[in-house]
């Protein structure tokens, strides 16, 4: 299960990599400008300043659109978006950007707290982040089924996402954890290397291709999400059925 899951996400995008990387062509065009105006306009003896905050936010709208993007080519169809993407930030958009925000701001609290009760106990500070990164990744995986249900225009709050994970915690933990935190180490790995040597014998400016890495990696996990949120609510849906079978049954 795990396995032909993680197989499906990457078939998926192999199959479907001209559709979404012309839907994608407009918003990555959009996070070169972005990335390239925050760099001009942050002192090169800062790390940040307020216009690259500015910049930050507007990227990750634009991030917002690629996931909502993605996440509907995969689950609905390449129908499902016009040729050229998403280029409006409606309801749907809000919605999707206001439970990113509560997730962050749920992974930031929790992960900061349990690191100090943890410390508490005499457990070593990096065993504790540790600790408390896992955490709070189990309960972020068991809520993530919101963001393809809302890319998908279905309703879901957080607490049903939660229920409907129940019988399903080490396969998305899996599927939307760790299998994306290994791909990223692995194929972000080479590709930063690579963009290191290109930045290091060509020009600085060629930093700007990480942001092309952090779109591909960012599809991939959405296809994780996708097809994992597919595969649990098609397994409810046959339980259900087979329930109602039943029930007629008796009757």
């Amino acid at each position: 299960m795990y396995k032909s899951l993680i197989l499906k996400s990457i078939q998926d995008i192999l199959d479907n990599y001209e559709v979404i990387g012309r839907a994608l062509m407009i918003p990555i065009i959009l996070l070169f400008i972005l990335n390239f105006a925050s760099t001009s306009f942050t002192p090169a003896e800062q790390n940040f300043s307020l216009m690259s905050i500015f910049f930050g936010f507007l990227s990750l709208l634009v991030d917002i659109v690629i996931l909502i993007t993605v996440h509907r080519i995969l689950i609905l169809g390449n129908e499902s978006v016009p040729k050229w993407g998403i280029q409006k930030f409606e309801k749907r958009e809000f919605d999707f950007f206001l439970k990113y925000i509560i997730v962050a701001i749920f992974f930031v609290i929790v992960t900061v707290a349990s690191t100090a009760f943890l410390q508490l106990f005499g457990i070593n500070i990096f065993a504790s982040i540790f600790l408390s990164i896992v955490i709070c990744s189990v309960c972020i995986s068991r809520v993530s089924l919101v963001f393809p249900a809302i890319s998908v225009d279905t309703t879901m709050s957080f607490k049903e996402s939660f229920e409907y994970t129940k019988d399903f915690k080490l396969l998305i933990f899996v599927t939307v954890i760790v299998f994306p935190v290994l791909f990223s180490f692995i194929f972000g790995g080479i590709y930063t290397l690579i963009i290191g040597v290109l930045v290091s014998n060509i020009s600085s400016v060629l930093n700007i291709l990480l942001v092309l890495l952090s779109v591909i990696v960012s599809v991939f996990l959405v296809s994780a999400l996708s097809n994992t949120y597919m595969y649990i609510s098609e397994t409810l849906s046959n339980q259900n059925n087979r329930d109602c079978d039943d029930i007629e049954d008796e009757i």
